[in-house]
């Protein structure tokens, strides 16, 4: 099971830059006992060789994320940006997009890593449902509405 509570979603982040938001979340998760201490340092690290940014309509988001080995409990971590963020593409490396959502995982296996990100691919394939949560208002509206489109039955 994916874990996702209200602590782990920060609402209009201002940031400078990538790292400021994996610092972030990687904290929140760090702080709920979920990852490791330098899973914030692994994630950027990671980031830094294989992008998880996309450019999904209708703004790009991102999904960093680490190897199992720092991840004590499967956990999701998002945040919205107040102003966008540059994420390298996932596709295409040498493009960096303006970022406005970031969903951090941290998963416990590699099928459970591909399971989540499957979903949350198939989930913001959809321009109206990345409009519908970058409009929720609230923590509780984020993890409500992120467990009942992903199932998480959190």
């Amino acid at each position: 099971m994916v874990k996702l509570q209200e602590s782990f979603v920060v609402l209009n982040f201002e940031a400078a830059n990538s790292d400021d938001v994996i610092r972030e979340l990687a904290g929140r998760l760090h702080s709920a006992g979920a990852v490791g201490a330098d899973y914030a340092d692994t994630t950027i690290e990671r980031e830094g060789k294989h992008a998880t940014g996309l450019p999904t309509k209708p703004f790009p988001i991102a999904f960093p994320h680490a190897d199992a080995d720092g991840v004590l409990e499967s956990a999701l971590a998002v945040a919205t940006l107040k102003q966008p963020v540059g994420f390298k593409n996932m596709a295409d490396p040498d493009e960096e997009l303006q970022v406005e959502l970031v969903i951090m995982l941290a998963n416990k296996s590699p099928e459970e890593q591909i399971q989540t990100l499957r979903g949350l691919a198939e989930l913001f394939g959809e321009p109206e449902k990345l409009k519908e949560l970058r409009e929720l208002e609230g923590q509780a509206a984020v993890v409500e509405w992120l467990v009942r489109e992903l199932d998480l039955g959190n």
